[in-house]
């Protein structure tokens, strides 16, 4: 729900607003710059607290707004911190040659320490942890992707803990709050909540059951198709199309967490969940090490795109893919036909290479098995007998006698950025209401 997404936004706001007249119960700046600088400083710490809060990922909000536009706000909110942080820092500035020369009080060491791990995190956060905002440039991307290692900068991003709690006892010394009972009461209350959270989240990150690998295979160059193994009391409850975070803790393979898309159904294997996964990065192109007996555990799951009011009703559905953006819709398809399902299913996928083709097997068999299932795969780089060429347009919906299901069926996307912005544009040209669409795009 799009009112959801100006939750934290609003969080942060009323945090700031009881913050903000607690203080004026016992301290009146003087003048308009102590004023505006008590305003920012509060107001830059209270954004910290909240990114900490989305960082612990609270399903109670993700079910609303889904991680990834929860990610998008953490994005935005950690871009107006240094404006808000500088503006607090600059008033309060007390020369570079007292800076330099560390003759500073106690509380300006505690909030330049804040000031110093906070702006690692962020460096960190803009240029290796998230796409929002470098994606644009390609020299960018290019410099993450080569010399940016994921792993390193988690451990550092995580230095916004050690910021948070400097910068309260920065509040706790500053001299004008000093006796002010309820402004400490609030900045407390918050605080604790805030890293408690968090906390209780890492604590519970830390007794996540672990599963074990009995299934390593490359069905195409690059994909790795990866299935584990549950037991009774630990099985994973989720829905088709859905995501997980995984961590190889015993393995070759580094034990920090990343997101991927289970391809499995749940109906069809109570004891076993598979995902797939592609290799791009430092992460995943290790992935060829893992092996069976390797154990693994999954925080999760998440993503809403396949809704249960979509899954119980009977309306068509379009699967949309693009490349290794398949995933999720496998799991959706292979869902359907768990439920022995006669609704109406067109799985379309857009590939680049012949080599890139999996399960067609799969599909033929389908095909055949329901008459109301259909798939229809499209290459882009290269000419492959027997199938179209080119993109997946409004030209290749008509061709596949598919242009009726733009007002009738739920429309499920998953691929690559410009496959989805291209996917978007298509489904907006042919007037799909936003009740019909379902995107699914990793931004973290």
């Amino acid at each position: 729900m799009k009112k959801y997404k100006w939750f934290f936004p609003g969080l942060s706001l009323f945090m700031f607003a009881t913050l903000f007249l607690a203080l004026l119960i016992e301290f009146v700046p003087p003048n308009a710059s102590e004023l505006f600088s008590n305003m920012t400083g509060m107001f830059s710490y209270i954004i910290m607290l909240n990114l900490v809060l989305i960082a612990s990922r609270p399903k109670w909000i993700e079910r609303k707004i889904g991680l990834t536009e929860m990610y998008h706000v953490h994005a935005w909110m950690a871009m107006v911190l240094p404006f808000t942080l500088f503006i607090h820092v600059f008033i309060r500035w007390s020369g570079l040659e007292q800076v330099l020369s560390w003759d500073l009080t106690i509380t300006s060491k505690l909030g330049y320490i804040g000031l110093i791990t906070l702006i690692i995190v962020m460096l960190t956060g803009i240029f290796v942890l998230s796409d929002t905002f470098i994606k644009k440039s390609k020299k960018l991307m290019e410099l993450k992707n080569k010399y940016l290692k994921r792993n390193t900068h988690l451990w550092l991003h995580r230095l916004s803990i050690v910021s948070v709690i400097a910068i309260l006892f920065h509040v706790y010394t500053v001299p004008y709050a000093q006796g002010n009972l309820p402004y400490h009461i609030l900045v407390t209350t918050y605080t604790v909540i805030s890293l408690g959270w968090y906390f209780i989240y890492k604590i519970k990150l830390g007794r996540l059951p672990k599963y074990e690998i009995v299934r390593h295979e490359q069905p195409a160059p690059n994909i790795h198709e990866i299935e584990m193994k549950t037991n009774g009391f630990d099985r994973l409850d989720y829905q088709a199309g859905q995501y997980g975070f995984f961590r190889f803790v015993d393995s070759a393979v580094t034990s920090e967490a990343h997101p991927f898309s289970f391809s499995s159904a749940p109906l069809s294997n109570d004891s076993t969940v598979t995902i797939m996964v592609q290799e791009d990065g430092d992460f995943t192109g290790n992935l060829d090490q893992i092996k069976p007996g390797d154990r693994v555990t999954i925080e999760g799951p998440y993503g809403n795109f396949y809704p249960e009011t979509v899954e119980n009703s009977n309306h068509p559905l379009v699967l949309l893919s693009g490349g290794i953006g398949v995933t999720p819709n496998l799991s959706v398809l292979r869902e359907e036909i768990a439920k022995d399902s006669n609704r109406r299913i067109a799985f379309v996928w857009g590939l680049g290479s012949k080599e890139n083709l999996m399960y067609h097997e799969e599909f033929q068999k389908l095909a055949k098995q329901y008459p109301n299932f259909s798939y229809h795969i499209i290459f882009s780089e290269e000419e492959v007998a027997g199938f179209p060429h080119g993109f997946i347009d409004n030209e290749f919906i008509q061709n596949e006698g598919l242009e009726e299901l733009y007002e009738t069926a739920t429309w499920h996307v998953c691929g690559p950025p410009p496959m989805l912005e291209a996917a978007k544009g298509l489904l907006n040209e042919n007037n799909v209401k936003e009740d019909q669409a379902y995107i699914e795009e990793f931004a973290f």
